[in-house]
C-alpha cells in the first residue's frame, strides 16, 4: 500500500476508542445481575417506575401523563418527573420494534440505555476538558471517569434512571455554551437545545441555568474590571435561553403540564425562569454598557442592589415563583423533612444520626464514589486556583463555578456525587498532567522518574476505581429472587385491575415501584413516599379495627410484609443488636421508635401488638379479616429463633361470622390448622368472651376450599360449654361475610 492510500489515525482518536471500550466493559459489569433466569431484572427501585411509564407511553405515544392513578391509591398522584427520558426509551423501542415492540425488546432497550448514555457522557467530558484545558488532560479525565464508581453506578446496565441523562445533557449544554463565548451563535443554539432537553428530563435542571447565570455575573464583573467588552456573554446567554424557551413551548403544546407555578413538575415555572434568565443577562449587559466610564467596583455593587430589588419584587409581585425557587434550592440542599429518611439524601460525611464519618477511606461514601481520586482532586483544585490567581480565562472560570456548585450539592446530599464525578475526574486529570509535566525531561534519569510516577498513578487512581466499580456491580440493590417470585405470584393470583383499578396493595413505600411494575397492581405507597404516612400508621396500628379502617379508606385488598420491615437481631461481637426498617416506619408515623424497645433495648410488648408483628411474626394468628395467601421460599429465623419465611402476602376479607350461644360470660375458642404454599403448618387460634346472655360471634378469615395453596387444612374446631364442634367454612362464607350458626 502506498503512503498516499494509507489512513493516518491521530493518537487521540486511538486513546478515545480505548476509553470508549473501557467505559463499555465497566458498564457491563452488571450483566449477570440483570440477565438472570430468563428475565431482565432492573437495578434499584426508581428504574421500575421509569419502565412502568415507558410501557404506558408506548401504548399512548406520543402522548404522556402527569397524573398516575396507580400510586397513592385510591387517590392517585401527580408525578413530578418530566417525561422526556421515558419517552425517549419508548420511541427507541417503537423504532427498533418496527412499531410493535414486545415486552422483552422494550426491557432490553431500557436496560441498555444507561450504558449508551454513560459512554456518550465520557466522550462529552473528553471534549469539555479539552475545551477548557488541553487534550492530555481530556484523555486523563475521561479515562478516570470511565472507571469512576460514582459515574459507573448510574450508567450500569439495568440502572434505567434519568441521572445519567442529567450528566450528559448538562455537560453538553456547558460545552456548547463555553464554545459560544467565542462568538458562534450555532453553539449557543446547541447549548439552548440541551438546556431545554435537560429541563424536560430532570426537574432539578434549573440548577444548570443557575450555574450559567452565576458564571455570567462573575464574568461581567471581571470583564468590567479589565475593561473588556461583554457583548459575547449577552449574545450567548440570550440565544441559549431563548432556544431553550422555544424547546419548552413546543413541548408544552402536546404534553400535559401543570397550569401553576411550581418546581415539583413541569409548569409555568420553567417558562418564567427562562424568560427571567434571558432578561437578567440582558440587564447585566445593559448596566455594563451604561457604566462604561464608571469605576469597575461600582458595577458589582449595582448588580447586588438590583438582585436585592428583584428578589423583593418577586416576593411581593410573584410570591409563588419566589417560593418555588427557594423551595427548589432548599430541596437540593436537603432542607426538606421527607429527605431525612432517604439514605442517598444524607450529607456526604454524616450518617442518619448526624454522626461525622470523618475522612476514613473505608467508611465514607467518598471512597465508594471516587476512591483516592477525591483527595487528589482536592489537591488539584487548590493547584488549579493557585495557578490562575493572577488571571483566568472564561472556560476555566466557568469550570471553577461549576465545580463549587457541585461540591456544595454533593456535600449536602451524597446522591449528587454522580454530578461531582465529572469535576473530580477533570481535577484529577489536571493533577496527573501537572505531575507528569514536571517530571518529563529529556534526561534518562528523569524519564525513569516519569515512568515510576505513571505506575504509581495507575495503582493509586485507575486500579482502585475500577476495583470498587466491579465490587459495587456484584451486589447492586435490586429485587431479590425471593421478591421477584413473590411479585410474579401476586400478579398471577390476584384479579386484574385494568385502567380503572378497584383495589390496591398495602405496602411499605420501599417496595411500591417493584409491585407497580412486576405485579402491575396499584399501591398505597411507593418510592416517592406519597401515601407512606398512612402505610406507616397501618403497620403500627395496635388493633385490627384501626388497621382495617385504614384499609377501607385506601380500598386496599392485599397486604405485603417482609422480614426487613420489622425488628431483627444480630450479634456484634458479644453484644446483641436490634435493627430494622421498623424504626423508619415509626418515624414516618410520628411515633417515638424508643417506645417499641424495653429498657434492655429488646423488643417491647408494644412492638408485638403492632399489625406488622401480628402479620409477619405471628402469621396473622387471631386476626379476623386477614388471611395469609402466600409466603416466599426464603427462610430466616425470627426474634424467637424460630424459622419463618421472608415475605408474606395477606388478603383482607370480610370473614365468615360464626355465632352461637354458650354460658353467660363464657369464653369460646376456635382453632384450625393452616398449611401454607411452602408446606409449613401453623395453628390459627381465636377466642372471644360471650356476653351476659351467652351470645358470641367469631369472625374467621380462612376456608378449606380456598383456591389458594395457603388454606385451612380441615374444618375449624370450636370449643365452648365443654363441647367440641367441627365447623365447615366455605370460601363463599369468608368472602361474603356469611353467618354460620352453631348449636
Amino acid at each position: 500500500m502506498t503512503k498516499k492510500n494509507q489512513i493516518k489515525i491521530d493518537n487521540a482518536v486511538i486513546y478515545l476508542l480505548i476509553i470508549i471500550l473501557i467505559s463499555l466493559i465497566v458498564r457491563l459489569f452488571t450483566y449477570s445481575q440483570v440477565f438472570e433466569q430468563g428475565r431482565i431484572v432492573f437495578l434499584e427501585t426508581d428504574p421500575y417506575y421509569h419502565m412502568w411509564r415507558v410501557f404506558s407511553y408506548i401504548g399512548m405515544f406520543p402522548k404522556t401523563f402527569l397524573f398516575d392513578p396507580y400510586i397513592n391509591y385510591p387517590y392517585g398522584a401527580t408525578v413530578g418527573w418530566p417525561p422526556l427520558f421515558d419517552q425517549g426509551i419508548a420511541l427507541l423501542s417503537i423504532i427498533v420494534g418496527l412499531g410493535k415492540p414486545d415486552v422483552h425488546l422494550v426491557e432490553l432497550t431500557g436496560a441498555f440505555i444507561p450504558v449508551l448514555l454513560g459512554v456518550l457522557s465520557v466522550i462529552a467530558v473528553y471534549y469539555i476538558a479539552k475545551e477548557i484545558f488541553n487534550e492530555k488532560i481530556a484523555i486523563y479525565s475521561s479515562i478516570l471517569l470511565a472507571v469512576m464508581p460514582a459515574h459507573a453506578q448510574i450508567s450500569f446496565l439495568g440502572f434505567t434512571d434519568h441521572h445519567i441523562a442529567e450528566v450528559l445533557l448538562s455537560v453538553l449544554a456547558y460545552l456548547f455554551f463555553i464554545r459560544s463565548l467565542k462568538g458562534s451563535s450555532r453553539y449557543a443554539i446547541l447549548s439552548g437545545i440541551f438546556i431545554g432537553i435537560s429541563l424536560l428530563t430532570w426537574i432539578g435542571a434549573p440548577i444548570f441555568i443557575g450555574i450559567l447565570l452565576s458564571y455570567s455575573a462573575l464574568q461581567f464583573i471581571l470583564d468590567k474590571k479589565s475593561g473588556a467588552p461583554s457583548n459575547y456573554i449577552v449574545r450567548a446567554g440570550i440565544i441559549s435561553f431563548s432556544t431553550a424557551l422555544l424547546i419548552m413551548l413546543v413541548f408544552y403544546l402536546w404534553t400535559p403540564w401543570q397550569k401553576t407555578i411550581t418546581t415539583a413538575t413541569l409548569s409555568y415555572f420553567q417558562l418564567i425562569y427562562l424568560v427571567i434568565s434571558a432578561a437578567v443577562i440582558l440587564l447585566f449587559g445593559a448596566i455594563s454598557s451604561f457604566m462604561k466610564k464608571q469605576k469597575w467596583y461600582f458595577y458589582p455593587v449595582s448588580i447586588g442592589i438590583i438582585i436585592i430589588l428583584f428578589l423583593l419584587f418577586l416576593i411581593l409581585a410573584i410570591p409563588s415563583f419566589y417560593q418555588s425557587i427557594s423551595g427548589g434550592i432548599g430541596y437540593l440542599l436537603r432542607d426538606a423533612p421527607v429527605l431525612k429518611q432517604i439514605s442517598e439524601a444524607q450529607p456526604l460525611f454524616y450518617t442518619y444520626d448526624g454522626i461525622f464519618l470523618g475522612w476514613q477511606w473505608d467508611k465514607n461514601p467518598v471512597w465508594y464514589s471516587f476512591t483516592f481520586s477525591f483527595y487528589v482532586a482536592i489537591i488539584g483544585l487548590i493547584w488549579f486556583l493557585y495557578s490562575n490567581r493572577n488571571g483566568i480565562d472564561s472556560g476555566k472560570l466557568f469550570f471553577a463555578i461549576w465545580t463549587l456548585v457541585n461540591f456544595i450539592l454533593a456535600l449536602s446530599q451524597r446522591r449528587f456525587t454522580y454530578m461531582l464525578a465529572i469535576n473530580i475526574a477533570i481535577l484529577t486529570g489536571f493533577s496527573i498532567y501537572e505531575v507528569l509535566e514536571r517530571t518529563r525531561h529529556s534526561e534518562s534519569r528523569n524519564k525513569m522518574i516519569t515512568f515510576a510516577v505513571s505506575i504509581v498513578l495507575i495503582f493509586v487512581l485507575f486500579i482502585p476505581n475500577i476495583a470498587v466499580s466491579y465490587q459495587l456491580s456484584g451486589y447492586p440493590p435490586k429485587p431479590s429472587d425471593d421478591w421477584y417470585d413473590s411479585l410474579v405470584w401476586l400478579e398471577q393470583n390476584t384479579p386484574e385491575t385494568g385502567n380503572n383499578p378497584k383495589y390496591g396493595i398495602m405496602t411499605w413505600w420501599d417496595y411500591g415501584n417493584w409491585i407497580l411494575y412486576i405485579s402491575k397492581r396499584p399501591v398505597v405507597a411507593n418510592n416517592f413516599q406519597i401515601g407512606g404516612d398512612e402505610a406507616a400508621r397501618f403497620y403500627l396500628a395496635d388493633n385490627e379495627t384501626l388497621a382495617s379502617s385504614i384499609m377501607d379508606a385506601r380500598k386496599a385488598r392485599y397486604v405485603i410484609v417482609d422480614r426487613r420491615m420489622g425488628l431483627n437481631k444480630y450479634m456484634q461481637g458479644n453484644q446483641l443488636v436490634i435493627t430494622g426498617t421498623f424504626f423508619a416506619v415509626a418515624d414516618f408515623a410520628d411515633k417515638n421508635p424508643g417506645m417499641y424497645l424495653d429498657k434492655y433495648n429488646l423488643p417491647h410488648q408494644n412492638y408485638f401488638q403492632t399489625m406488622y408483628s401480628r402479620l409477619h411474626v405471628f402469621d396473622g394468628n387471631g386476626l379476623k379479616s386477614y388471611r395469609m395467601i402466600y409466603e416466599s421460599k426464603e427462610k430466616h429465623y425470627n426474634l424467637f429463633d424460630k424459622p419463618t419465611q421472608n415475605i408474606k402476602i395477606f388478603e383482607y376479607v370480610k370473614g365468615a361470622r360464626i355465632t352461637g350461644n354458650a354460658s353467660s360470660n363464657e369464653t369460646a375458642y376456635i382453632s384450625g390448622k393452616i398449611i401454607t404454599n411452602q408446606n409449613r403448618q401453623f395453628e390459627y387460634i381465636q377466642e372471644i368472651k360471650a356476653n351476659e346472655k351467652g351470645y358470641f360471634e367469631l369472625v374467621v378469615p380462612y376456608s378449606s376450599d380456598s383456591h389458594y395453596e395457603t388454606r385451612l387444612l380441615k374444618n375449624y374446631e370450636l370449643t365452648f360449654s365443654n363441647s367440641n364442634i367441627s365447623v365447615n367454612v366455605s370460601e363463599n362464607d369468608v368472602l361474603s361475610g356469611n353467618i354460620i350458626k352453631v348449636n
